[in-house]
């Protein structure tokens, strides 16, 4: 069916009898009218969804009206005029999210004004009517791929594929399946607290807190009160032996960020509490009264290099030995590229949800653009832009910012045919900022030094005066105590500081001690 051009029409006098699932869609994208068919397939009354616009967004778990208005949002070929069909997960009466192929043939006026789209509901192994939507590819994989990760993993928050993807996806199932420390690491904006939260919301005690601590925010002091408190009954028992506890309620998941930013007498007490039975719980009651233990589930994240922090004892060895039971990283967006479609759709199909934008996606050459960026800002750098620019598609959509004079994709099928108003309900190059259009990220990054043949001699030498200087760092300049450190003897150690020139070549032992520099 071709697109028609009608005098008048009322569609509910031709397709109310229709066995297959058919609804109306005005200029506006609000559901008008749809047939019994539709109703006895979607549970609803056509009454009931008069009026509600179809959200550019996939539909969530909930089933709502909103959902099912979502799940029938048309392409923007079929907003250009032309027949187009995609594929969608529309709620069913029987409450479930079931597989359909939506197809839209729009109906225009005499002048070519488009009067609405008549649409309809097909299995989605049925054959195409229409030529299939390009411009929302990106959009049906993205709900196809979370509907998986909600039937094998009981979420769908965590948006990427590979390799890398799948061991995070099991090592978040292992972390949630035991109340183990657990530490995520990856640089800032990686999505490390989202890890946190849906390890918690997956684990036995999702229906406790989760309670975040920053420990770079936090002064010593209120970092102290914040992890630990006395026993309730401390007046009454011996201050010796009243143990800290974390101050939590039973069950709890602890938040702690970033673990390298901690005190080190608050790592002291925090690897104490750990270390005495594997997990953060401790005693809380010291007389009888109250629970015997109190269990709180700690998860660290920290954006630097963890095992570099630890030789260099900013984190202390006790500590970093107890949260490192399960560690996870997460690597940053610019190793990822594959994702970035689907992250980018995913961060405009939210923000849709939350401000009710019609950017159904982005056209070629936004995408081109944003996967051309280096992204240093990783994942919140690419929420904050999507955001951004959805602001920037909605003031242009309203005539309140006039093209800049960027060419448009001209392809109906990338999203660059523009309508009679003269948009798609795409996010365009234009609406991106200027720092991502330009590709500007790879200035702020210095140019790679060119590697320099080195001899071998050289090199070791080099290497051996980098352990020296880290283990005598870590003894704090106590030369008995970084021999030991470096499994090496003492006088083999002053003989090395010698010949390496290194500092204190001739001075003594922490101890004032003398040392010979003969084996």
């Amino acid at each position: 069916m071709a697109a028609t051009r009608v005098n008048a029409f009322r569609p509910e006098q031709l397709w109310q009898q229709a066995r297959e699932p058919m609804f109306w869609i005005d200029p506006a994208l609000r559901i008008v009218w749809a047939n019994r068919a539709w109703e006895a397939l979607t549970g609803q009354s056509a009454e009931s969804l008069a009026g509600q616009t179809c959200g550019a967004h996939g539909p969530d778990r909930g089933g709502d009206s909103v959902d099912l208005a979502a799940s029938h949002s048309p392409p923007p070929e079929a907003l250009a005029g032309e027949p187009a069909g995609t594929t969608a997960l529309v709620p069913t009466a029987d409450g479930e999210l079931s597989w359909r192929r939506v197809e839209f043939w729009p109906f225009r006026d005499p002048q070519g004004a488009v009067l609405g789209l008549l649409g309809q509901l097909r299995p989605a192994d049925e054959t195409a009517s229409v030529p299939e939507s390009r411009a929302h590819s990106h959009r049906v994989r993205l709900m196809g791929l979370r509907e998986r990760l909600y039937r094998d993993h009981g979420m769908d928050a965590l948006i990427g594929s590979g390799p890398w993807h799948d061991r995070l996806l099991r090592q978040v199932r292992v972390a949630a399946a035991t109340d183990v420390p657990v530490l995520i690491v990856g640089e800032p904006g990686t999505g490390k607290r989202l890890v946190a939260r849906v390890i918690h919301g997956l684990g036995a005690g999702r229906d406790r807190p989760l309670v975040p601590i920053d420990c770079e925010a936090l002064p010593a002091d209120a970092l102290d009160r914040e992890l630990f408190a006395p026993p309730d009954d401390a007046d009454d028992c011996d201050p010796a032996s009243a143990r800290p506890r974390l101050a939590l309620p039973d069950g709890s998941t602890l938040l702690i960020g970033d673990i390298r930013a901690m005190p080190r007498d608050v790592q002291a007490r925090l690897a104490a509490v750990i270390d005495r039975n594997g997990h953060g719980r401790d005693a809380s009651r010291q007389n009888g009264r109250g629970p015997s233990h109190v269990r709180v589930r700690v998860i660290a994240v920290t954006a630097g290099d963890i095992e570099e922090a630890a030789r260099r004892d900013v984190v202390r060895a006790d500590l970093h030995c107890a949260i490192s039971v399960l560690v996870l990283r997460l690597p940053p967006l610019r190793e990822r590229p594959h994702d970035l479609p689907l992250l980018a759709q995913h961060f405009l199909e939210r923000a849709n949800r939350r401000t009710g934008g019609r950017a159904s996606g982005l056209t070629g050459p936004a995408m081109a653009a944003i996967q051309a960026y280096d992204w240093p800002g990783n994942l919140r750098e690419l929420d904050r832009v999507v955001v951004a620019a959805e602001r920037t598609y909605r003031d242009r959509s309203r005539g309140e910012v006039h093209d800049q004079g960027t060419d448009r994709d001209p392809s109906p099928a990338d999203g660059g045919s523009p309508e009679r108003d003269g948009s798609l309900p795409l996010i365009d190059l234009a609406d991106l900022p200027a720092a991502v259009r330009g590709h500007l990220a790879g200035a702020y990054l210095p140019p790679a030094a060119p590697r320099q043949p080195q001899p071998l001699d050289e090199l070791l030498a080099e290497i051996e005066r980098r352990l020296i200087e880290s283990a005598l760092a870590s003894a704090r300049q106590n030369k008995s105590r970084a021999a030991e450190l470096l499994g090496i003897s003492r006088p083999r150690l002053y003989r090395r500081i010698k010949e390496l020139n290194l500092p204190d070549a001739e001075g003594g032992d922490a101890s004032g001690e003398r040392v010979e520099t003969r084996e």
